[in-house]
């Protein structure tokens, strides 16, 4: 029987596509694939370091709503941070930025 793995929560900084938390599906070369991805816009924080470990603070916090699956193609890189579970939980618990 194939154990399953738990996929990692992160947050995934690029040059071309901006800031995005989610699960990580998968990395190839110049492409990020996270699925149940929220765009960050705007977050409070010393770092997105910190808001990995845990999660934005109060304030103004901008975030997207979350969609089925993004995919980031950046030629530049990616900086990718696994998130604690403490920062998943805060993250997922920001309410959803419309206009």
């Amino acid at each position: 029987m194939k154990k399953k793995t738990k996929k990692k929560y992160v947050i995934v900084r690029s040059h071309t596509a901006g800031v995005h938390a989610g699960y990580l599906e998968t990395i190839k070369k110049d492409q990020v694939v996270l699925t149940q991805s929220i765009r960050l816009w705007r977050w409070y924080g010393a770092s997105l370091s910190q808001v990995a470990v845990t999660g934005p603070t109060q304030g103004d916090n901008r975030f997207g709503m979350p969609v089925n699956e993004t995919i980031i193609i950046s030629p530049q890189g990616f900086e990718i941070a696994e998130c604690t579970n403490e920062a998943m939980k805060a993250i997922q618990g920001v309410p959803s930025w419309k206009v």
